[in-house]
């Protein structure tokens, strides 16, 4: 959920004396934890380098029939001379001046104001309209300022702009009363009265009773439910409403915490929910056939269309909302229906503010896999009391700024009477439980501001009330822990004996950790782990990657079989490979951590030196990814899928990419395609990766390609020391996806055409894919064609078209430039 400072405030100006960070401090500490504060501007550059000035002179341009020159007096020694274009300018006027430097949000684009030449005459700024300043959308002429406007001030101090955070709460699902404006309100007005000594109380909106009604008819409602599922439903019918936009307040309301603003009825609607905190659901009355709402469960398979323009259908279990022809109007507390959608030309509308069972609203919304603020807050349990105020409180926003007027007699339907609640606090066993004592006094304050009624005091014990709207207290241990989170957990002081485990973690401790971090998310893309003997045969060692002059033999073998240390992990995973699909499975897809050996003949006798051991990690992939069935046709495993394993391991620890190697395979028979990944700090190799040579396959009878990779977790685990990984939040903009489809020389390859890509297109080039190459007929002769996505993306503003295609002829003209490239 988010609030902004300053309409936090409205609801309780004790906020003002807090900064936003102390603010945040105080959320936090009363258990609505604060994920973000993040500072707001009302116009965009929140007019920075923007001023008030006088036009002293004025006088038409020679070399143009439209342009003017003035000077313009900015409260400096000297005017400055601007070249105008408006038609409107005069001298005597008041007007916004951007000077030198400054940046302006027009239209989407970032204009940096230069000092520069127009027609021959010098321009040292600009004479704006109130849409290039984002204070209005008139772009006819120059913002003409009130005579009173002194030269020199700065435009945010004429404007009056008020600095505002965007505070983001976590609301924990037992929090429904902080779901709203006041209700966040009231627990920091609870905070601040036991801190201050003093009552301080939120301020609700007023709440003036309902006008009398005027006409005669409204909707009429049936509840066919059990009473559970409904316990209250209130409503009242408006006419002669006058629907349009809504006032700026409102939305900027809205707007200021991501909600678009629609028009003034819907508007009203989504403020009364957001400061309040009970959903409202607004229907056109003139659509309701018969002017008759029903409240029932549809037969299963009942077709409705919701206001997102889907086609649902229903479960059976659902509260739906229908008119007198059985149309579905709304699925309660969830989502409206299409059939009596508020539109700007609604003149007559019924009001719907009730009470729905929490557990029914939960599971229509999850299986229609829907979530809404109504049905956020709906899930949580509400206080069927609620109903009465934020009608009142929708009621009296829509007579003010729609001029409704009341038909019929209001709609309470009270289904059950939900009873009071509640319980008793010892005071002895309080101070017990937190393990300090708190002054009785303290406690009535607390309890006070926590709407928590004291009914009767029997020496240390407490008989309370309990208010409806907080749901999740109904024991004294509730109220204890309500006591606790205002009075503060960090007052509470400690024992003075201090626990604590001394031991020191080691390297080791670190790398196993690492270890079963990267073996949950290999298990968790299919991988299993194995378990193979660190002892080989020797037979295995014949290619020129792993020599046989590198064996550590045994002194005393056990067998020919396990006579040396293994050099690689790959055979130990060939040789379950092979007893796997002698088993008849038909997917091998491996992992093991595990030391590998090898003898230095350079060592010396020193055995550190003489003997080298590694700690690798290997994985394994052969077989039937996927098998043939309705949902998807049969896949084989492939080098690529592995080739991205090794690519997520080297994301997941920030490790960039550092320079990559093609071996020739064809004279050592282990790999037929190989690649060494190497470090880009050290050199040093990093990963092994390929497709095993189908003679090797053979010698272990099997027939499937299989593909492995080796990575040398030591040097692995020491990167990534060298690259912490930061979070950053996610970015917002839309990705563009532009594709060129390239006839390049046929030795030309693709990781080519992504460093010149990267190159040229920049920072907001995300990536490059291939995903098409072609070779054959119509092609000249030694070329070939490479299909290729572009996909890009700015960090901070949507791109326009021209910056996309700045982007695509950049590395176009960098292609052809350096590798030749045409376009097909």
């Amino acid at each position: 959920m988010e609030v902004t400072y300053n309409r936090l405030k409205s609801y309780l100006p004790e906020v003002g004396d807090l900064t936003p960070d102390e603010l945040s401090e105080i959320l936090t500490g009363i258990g609505l934890e604060v994920a973000s504060v993040e500072k707001v501007e009302q116009i965009k550059g929140g007019l920075k380098g923007l001023v008030i000035g006088e036009v002293l002179t004025c006088v038409a341009h020679p070399n143009s029939d439209h342009l003017h020159l003035t000077t313009v007096n900015i409260g400096e020694e000297e005017p400055l001379p601007i070249v105008c274009g408006a038609p409107n300018v005069a001298a005597g006027q008041k007007v916004v001046v951007a000077t030198i430097g400054t940046t302006l949000y027009y239209y989407g684009e970032a204009y940096t104001i230069k000092k520069g030449k127009l027609r021959g005459e010098v321009s040292m700024g600009m004479i704006c309209s109130e849409k290039e300043i984002g204070v209005g959308e008139d772009t006819s002429g120059i913002m003409v300022l009130p005579k009173e406007a002194k030269a020199g001030t700065p435009a945010a101090e004429w404007f009056q702009l008020q600095e505002d955070w965007l505070i983001e709460i976590d609301i924990t699902p037992n929090r429904v009363d902080a779901t709203s404006y006041f209700g966040v309100a009231r627990d920091v007005a609870a905070y601040l009265s036991h801190k201050r000594g003093q009552a301080i109380r939120a301020k609700k909106p007023e709440l003036p009773p309902l006008p009398h009604k005027q006409h005669e008819g409204g909707v009429q409602v049936s509840v066919n439910l059990p009473s559970l599922e409904c316990p209250r439903y209130t409503g009242i019918t408006l006419r002669n409403l006058k629907n349009g936009a809504s006032p700026k307040w409102l939305r900027d309301c809205l707007e200021e915490t991501g909600h678009k603003s629609i028009n003034t009825i819907v508007d009203i609607s989504n403020f009364v929910l957001f400061e309040l905190g009970q959903p409202i659901h607004i229907f056109d009355a003139d659509k309701i056939k018969g002017s008759h709402l029903t409240l029932q469960h549809l037969a299963e398979g009942s077709a409705f269309t919701t206001l997102d323009g889907v086609e649902r259908k229903a479960g059976g279990q659902e509260i739906m909302i229908c008119d007198a022809d059985n149309r579905v109007l709304c699925m309660a507390g969830i989502l409206g229906a299409t059939a009596a959608e508020v539109t700007d030309d609604t003149t007559r509308v019924f009001i719907e503010c009730a009470n729905f069972n929490a557990t029914a609203i939960r599971k229509a919304a999850r299986r229609h896999g829907i979530s809404t603020d109504a049905s956020f807050r709906f899930e949580r349990g509400l206080d069927p009391a609620a109903c009465t105020e934020a009608l009142l409180r929708t009621v009296a926003l829509l007579v003010e700024h729609c001029g409704a007027e009341v038909e019929g007699e209001p709609v309470d339907i009270v289904s059950e009477v939900l009873p009071e609640r509640h319980c008793q606090l010892r005071l002895g066993h309080m101070n017990e439980f937190i393990g300090m004592e708190i002054a009785p006094e303290a406690v009535r304050t607390i309890l006070a501001a926590l709407d928590i009624e004291i009914e009767q005091e029997e020496g240390d014990c407490l008989t309370l009330r309990l208010p409806r709207y907080r749901s999740d207290v109904e024991r004294e241990c509730d109220v204890i822990e309500e006591i606790l989170r205002i009075y503060g957990y960090n007052e509470v002081p400690l024992s003075g004996y201090l626990k604590a485990n001394l031991s020191v973690r080691t390297e080791e401790d670190r790398r196993q950790a690492a270890e079963r971090r990267l073996s949950d998310y290999l298990v968790g893309a299919g991988y299993r782990e194995i378990l193979s003997n660190s002892l080989t045969n020797e037979k295995y060692y014949t290619a020129k990657l792993y020599p046989q002059e590198k064996l550590i033999h045994l002194l005393n073998p056990l067998s020919r079989e396990l006579a040396v240390l293994r050099q690689t992990l790959l055979y130990g995973g060939l040789e379950a490979i092979e007893r796997n699909f002698k088993s008849m499975q038909t997917l091998c897809a491996f992992y093991e951590w595990g030391n590998v050996y090898a003898l230095n003949p350079e060592g010396g006798q020193e055995l550190d030196k003489r003997f080298v051991q590694r700690s690798m990690l290997g994985i394994w992939l052969s077989g039937e990814v996927h098998k043939d069935s309705w949902r998807h046709p049969a896949s084989r495993a492939s080098f690529f899928m592995l080739k991205s394993v090794v690519e997520q391991i080297l994301a997941h620890y920030n490790i960039p990419k550092g320079s990559t190697e093609e071996l020739i395979p064809d004279e050592e028979e282990l790999y037929q395609d190989v690649i060494i990944l190497k470090s880009k700090r050290s050199k040093q190799v990093l990963a092994t990766l390929g497709s095993i040579h189908p003679k090797t396959c053979a010698a272990f009878d099997i027939e499937q390609p299989v593909f492995y990779a080796e990575i040398d977790t030591q040097l692995l685990f020491r990167e990534a020391a060298q690259y912490p990984v930061e979070a950053k939040e996610i970015n917002r903009m839309p990705i563009v996806t532009r594709d060129l489809a390239l006839l390049l020389d046929e030795g030309i390859r693709f990781k080519e055409i992504v460093d010149i890509a990267r190159k040229a297109g920049g920072k907001s080039l995300r990536d490059a894919v291939l995903f098409d190459v072609y070779t054959g007929k119509n092609l000249p002769a030694g070329k070939k064609s490479y299909a290729v996505r572009f996909r890009i993306q700015d960090e901070k503003a949507t791109l326009t078209d021209k910056q996309i295609e700045r982007i695509m002829s950049n590395i176009e003209s960098a292609l052809t430039k350096q590798l030749g490239a045409s376009l097909r």
